[in-house]
């Protein structure tokens, strides 16, 4: 289309001409790349809720074949560990002890770490 208008064509004249920055192309595969990047994630995010779902449901379902399968058997065997075992008082007695000495053995592991890496 042809103008014949001088005004109109000042007018064009005078308007400012848009052109794409230099890095445009970096730019738009910069946010290519960062709008895959979140699309990975949230599918990632997807698949660990679905495998979280699956493990807790054929856990439970595993957990509830063994008591409908040997229930009674598991029962009776609860009841011959609580005739077997000490009372809940002992056990609180030397509940701290354990703590300490698993405390101790964690410590213990940490330090021979750190004299092993100062020696090389």
């Amino acid at each position: 289309m042809r103008t014949t208008d001088k005004g109109l064509q000042k007018a064009i004249k005078r308007q400012p001409h848009y052109e794409l920055p230099s890095n445009f192309s970096y730019r738009m595969m910069q946010k290519i790349q960062e709008e895959s990047i979140l699309r990975e994630k949230r599918q990632e995010k997807r698949i660990f809720i679905l495998f979280l779902i699956f493990t807790i449901l054929s856990g439970g379902s595993c957990i509830g074949f063994l008591i409908w399968k040997y229930g009674a058997s598991f029962i009776s065997y609860w009841h011959t560990c609580k005739e077997i075992l000490p009372d809940s008082h002992t056990l609180l007695f030397y509940l701290p002890t354990l703590c300490a000495l698993c405390l101790l053995y964690f410590f213990d592991r940490w330090l021979r770490k750190k004299i092993d890496l100062e020696k090389k």
